[in-house]
């Protein structure tokens, strides 16, 4: 008979150790229980080079003794000001799955928790939350990087791919097997930086920008992405991570699937469709690998794809005028960009698609059964539908969504 859940032998804890440039030598502590208290994939470690297996996941430590789980042990990376680099060979990972490298601040968390490490993120996926920085989840098809405070499991996105709120940033052109600038066929480098800039006198986080490049692209450049605009809860949700990043956040990688991977892989606000479906099944048992680790001060510059970090487009309450009260608009409710935040009037379409209202930039509209109608860089011509209770999103207008 098939071994139950709990029969099933734990991964080794401690595989192994490998460099971070900057910093020193870390151990490599492996989740062994996902939460529900199955045993969880292995991840290996050979030559400091660390490679999931398919369903596993592991954090950067200071020390590692088995079956030993304690939220001080963790390595804790102050973010603020810094660059980490590392190097990832997606190893044929494709639609359904998803090679990820984060942070999460859960050396702040008490409760071994769910899955008995301690864990926490912004998913809540193993029953505690915390501030988390998704420097890259990615397939073959799709790349994403996220801001997430810890009670906004959507967060602020760029990258390519999905349906989720994100700016996207690339296209197939430039990212995929293939491609011109990553051929994800091949390794490649992934930089985040996260510069900081003055307000008030006071030091605080400006954003996270990402750099990609490859050996032998034909793309010189490589490509750029910043998130630098993100709201939650009615505030400005970067400068709110600034002190988590300040005290740091403990570095980790994973490797899973699902067949609900829309959200990263499906098609993206422009149109395009990396993935028509997602086959986990398809997901190589052991593929992905993670090398050359980094952490380094940030002494770049603010690249082209950054230029003014909070969006741009804007236009004067007569230019509203002129362009939607001449076709019937009215007036609705809109929320926060995360769904929550102070209701300000936004004109809408007869069509339903709002526009500016004075000097405000386009903003989601409250729509019924908790749906809301987004815009992508404010392009009142792209907008999806999305359900934050339920994290659904879809092209097509929802019926219950009058």
């Amino acid at each position: 008979p098939a071994p139950t859940p709990d029969s099933q032998p734990r991964p080794p804890q401690c595989p192994g150790m490998s460099n971070v440039e900057g910093m020193q030598q870390v151990h490599v502590v492996v989740n062994t229980q996902t939460d529900t208290g199955a045993s969880s994939s292995p991840v290996q470690v050979t030559e400091g080079v660390i490679a999931p297996d398919l369903g596993g996941r592991a954090y950067f430590s200071q020390w590692c003794t088995a079956g030993v789980f304690d939220a001080d042990m963790y390595l804790v990376v102050p973010l603020l000001g810094k660059t980490v680099q590392f190097t990832v060979d997606l190893g044929g990972a494709g639609c359904g799955c998803n090679v990820a490298f984060y942070f999460t601040a859960m050396q702040t968390n008490p409760n071994a928790g769910a899955c008995a490490d301690h864990y926490c993120d912004a998913n809540d996926v193993c029953g505690a939350r915390c501030d988390e920085v998704d420097v890259m989840e990615a397939n073959s098809k799709v790349f994403r990087s996220t801001l997430h405070r810890s009670q906004d499991n959507v967060g602020g996105s760029v990258g390519y791919g999905g349906t989720g709120p994100h700016t996207q940033t690339w296209t197939r052109n430039e990212y995929g097997p293939g491609s011109s600038c990553i051929d994800t066929n091949k390794p490649f480098e992934v930089k985040a930086h996260f510069p900081t800039h003055e307000v008030n006198n006071k030091t605080v986080l400006q954003g996270m920008m990402i750099d990609l490049s490859q050996d032998g692209a034909s793309c010189e450049d490589g490509l750029t992405a910043t998130v630098g605009w993100y709201k939650f809860g009615g505030d400005d949700a970067i400068v709110a991570l600034t002190q988590a990043l300040r005290k740091g956040m403990v570095p980790m990688v994973s490797y899973w699937s699902s067949k609900e991977m829309g959200w990263l892989d499906g098609r993206d606000i422009n149109g395009e469709l990396p993935c028509a479906a997602d086959t986990p099944d398809s997901c190589p048992l052991r593929g992905p690998k993670f090398s050359n680790f980094s952490v380094q001060n940030f002494t770049g510059w603010l690249h082209a794809s950054t230029m003014n970090l909070s969006p741009k487009p804007k236009k004067t309450a007569k230019a509203v005028d002129d362009d939607v009260d001449a076709d019937g608009g009215s007036t609705a409710t809109a929320v926060g960009r995360s769904g929550v935040g102070g209701a300000v009037p936004v004109l809408v379409q007869p069509s339903g698609v709002a526009a500016m209202a004075g000097d405000r930039l386009l903003e989601p509209v409250q729509l019924a059964g908790g749906w809301l109608q987004v815009y992508q860089n404010d392009d009142p011509s792209k907008a999806y539908f999305f359900n934050p209770g339920t994290s659904q999103t879809t092209w097509d207008r929802p019926a219950e969504a009058t």
